[in-house]
């Protein structure tokens, strides 16, 4: 998948921060990530705080006074950033999302209407295939996304509930956990919205699914428990246990219990209904 306006190389050269963090690199650090995370990504081996420091040092760089390349910033610093998401390492994937989510995003460089579909993109594309990288992302530069852009964006974000992409999917959930708890303080709707992304989303048996499902189900609860606890007695029989648990977790006993026993009751017939 193309989307018109991304150079094939990018205005801003990355080759400095890459070298940043490779220096910063600890094979302990690589060897415990690479293990957490099954392999699914390769890692470089740097803490958080040296990729942070890292990025941190290279815009500096970037917007240095007597940089020809200021001038270019912010769309070419964009460009970079969605470059670094593009790369093969984890780290490099997080530098990009840290320079979205604390430089280009606060700052108005990101306007949804223009750039959103270059975020979908690198689902579309293969760069973020891992938990670890898509929930990052999610919390970090979507959830900062749709806060400064408002309602509109942030329907546009729970409508990849359809997307063929499993991390695009669990995307248009965990882009809201870290305000879901506030509901419609939001802005009105935004309990029905989430709610609507979350019966698509729960249809699907894959682990990742089931479990962004339950993450955001258990925040929504705060702000509307009620309608989270009749949401979860509706879809009872789609529910992995690990996804109920995670829907659950924070619910008093007197709810969680019978919830639980629900599911396991519910599975006792097909795994799924409606199959």
């Amino acid at each position: 998948m193309t989307i018109p306006g991304i150079a094939p190389d990018p205005a801003l050269d990355i080759a400095p921060l890459q070298r940043l963090l490779e220096a910063r690199a600890v094979p302990q650090t690589k060897q415990w990530w690479e293990r957490y995370l099954k392999h699914a990504i390769p890692f470089r081996g740097a803490k958080m705080a040296d990729i942070r420091r890292s990025a941190h040092e290279w815009l500096a760089a970037q917007n240095a006074d007597d940089s020809p390349a200021a001038r270019a910033a912010p769309r070419a610093q964009l460009d970079a950033a969605l470059t670094l998401l593009r790369q093969s390492h984890a780290e490099d994937k997080l530098a990009g999302v840290i320079i979205l989510h604390e430089f280009l995003i606060p700052s108005g460089a990101v306007q949804w209407r223009n750039d959103l579909p270059r975020l979908a993109a690198l689902f579309a594309d293969g760069h973020i295939y891992d938990w670890n990288t898509c929930d990052w992302f999610c919390v970090k530069a979507l959830a900062a996304l749709w806060r400064r852009e408002g309602e509109e964006c942030a329907r546009a974000i729970a409508a990849w509930r359809s997307a063929p992409n499993l991390w695009q999917r669990r995307a248009a959930c965990v882009a809201f956990v870290p305000h879901a708890k506030r509901g419609d303080e939001n802005f009105p709707g935004f309990t029905d919205m989430l709610i609507e992304v979350c019966a698509a989303t729960i249809r699907s048996e894959e682990r990742f699914a089931q479990t962004g499902t339950g993450w955001t189900l258990r925040e929504l609860a705060t702000a509307d428990q009620d309608r989270v606890v009749g949401f979860i007695e509706a879809n009872a029989a789609r529910f992995s246990a690990e996804g109920m648990r995670y829907a659950t977790e924070r619910m008093p006993p007197d709810l969680r219990a019978p919830l639980r026993q629900l599911r396991r009751n519910a599975q006792r017939g097909p795994r799924r209904q409606g199959k």
